[in-house]
């Protein structure tokens, strides 16, 4: 019966080792918060041993130095951050940011935005551009300035760098634009809806359905919540980079990446 048990048992560890490295914990669900996360850094992590360089004395497949780094870490610090907003710990990129199309179809402008942009977008793109080092950060453990990884997003995973070279952001949804809140236009980063738009063909408040809306008040200044006449999205309009509860699907997505019907990402934003 004992070696019935111990060959169970052995068999599984076959099974479910391959799954989970020692000292790691399981890859976090969509919606259960930030530990075990795609941006969870820290040691414990199944994402962390790619974002670590400072002068720890394990290194991982690539050589790189290992150190433990706070969940937070990456972009929040309490003490000399880069800015007040957000306490924002992550070098933020010199790049602006642009599309080579003008308008949508509808005449909305597609306005540029320099990395100083209060929206959330600029702070998402300081690793998502691939051209900051991922660990270039104000504090660390004491140090600043401190790399704790000095490679790009470019180098470690270029699939996640959203921009290409220039600041060009051709290709993607658009950001630091506006949204037509309760169905009307709106002015959001010096842009205003088109007049060709359909405004019943955008949900009326789609922060009934987890999406988060911004609200530029015309100096420049971005708060979160929405405000008719002066509604906005950002990337965290559909992602959330904290896997929040408003999370159901793959990317940190406030929704599924497939389907027709809700929680499709794409319908809870647009009436089609």
């Amino acid at each position: 019966m004992r070696k019935y048990t111990l060959f169970i048992m052995i068999a599984a560890g076959v099974v479910f080792t391959p799954l989970l490295a020692w000292g790691q914990v399981a890859e976090a669900d969509p919606g259960a918060g930030m530990t075990g996360s795609h941006h969870d850094f820290t040691w414990n992590s199944p994402h962390g041993g790619a974002f670590r360089n400072p002068t720890g004395a394990a290194v991982d497949g690539d050589g790189v130095a290992l150190t433990d780094v706070g969940l937070c870490t990456y972009c929040h610090t309490p003490h000399k951050a880069f800015t007040t907003n957000l306490l924002w710990n992550h070098k933020l990129s010199s790049q602006t940011y642009s599309w080579t199309d003008p308008t949508t179809t509808a005449g909305t402008p597609l306005p540029d935005f320099p990395a100083t942009w209060e929206g959330a977008s600029a702070k998402c793109l300081s690793c998502h551009d691939g051209t900051v080092a991922i660990g270039d950060v104000a504090l660390f453990a004491e140090v600043a300035p401190n790399t704790l990884d000095s490679r790009t997003m470019n180098e470690v995973d270029d699939f996640f760098v959203m921009a290409a070279p220039g600041g060009s952001l051709d290709g993607n949804h658009p950001v630091a634009i506006p949204y037509p809140y309760q169905n009307q236009a709106s002015i959001y980063n010096g842009s205003t809806t088109g007049s060709g738009a359909t405004l019943s063909e955008f949900v009326a408040d789609p922060t009934t359905n987890g999406i988060r809306l911004f609200s530029d008040d015309g100096s420049g200044h971005v708060t979160a919540g929405p405000a008719t006449g002066k509604a906005g999205i950002e990337c965290s309009s559909c992602h959330d980079p904290h896997n929040g509860a408003t999370v159901t699907g793959d990317f940190l997505l406030r929704g599924d990446i497939a389907g027709d019907t809700l929680p499709y990402i794409c319908l809870k934003c647009h009436n089609k």
